[in-house]
C-alpha cells in the first residue's frame, strides 16, 4: 500500500491539487482541514527566544547521564 500526501485547496466544494497534480477519478482520501495561511509567525518573538534557549555552560553529555540515572532509581 502506497500513501501519497499533496497539497490542495477547497474550490466550491471539491479538492483542487495546487501543484498540478491530477486526481484519481475514484479513491479513497484522509482530508486534514488546515486554518488560513494569513497568521504568521512572530519572528522578533521568535528571535529574541533563541537566545534564552540555548545554555552555553551546559555540558549536555552529563545532562543526559543525569536525566537517564533518575529512571533507574527507584
Amino acid at each position: 500500500m502506497q500513501y501519497v500526501t499533496i497539497e490542495a485547496e477547497i474550490a466550491n466544494g471539491q479538492v483542487v491539487p495546487t501543484d498540478g497534480t491530477h486526481l484519481p477519478e475514484r479513491g479513497r482520501v484522509l482530508v486534514t482541514l488546515l486554518p488560513d495561511a494569513k497568521h504568521r509567525p512572530d519572528w522578533d518573538a521568535v528571535e529574541a527566544s533563541i537566545g534564552v534557549l540555548q545554555r552555553p555552560n551546559l555540558d549536555s553529555v552529563a545532562w543526559q547521564r543525569e536525566v537517564r540515572a533518575e529512571w533507574d532509581r527507584d
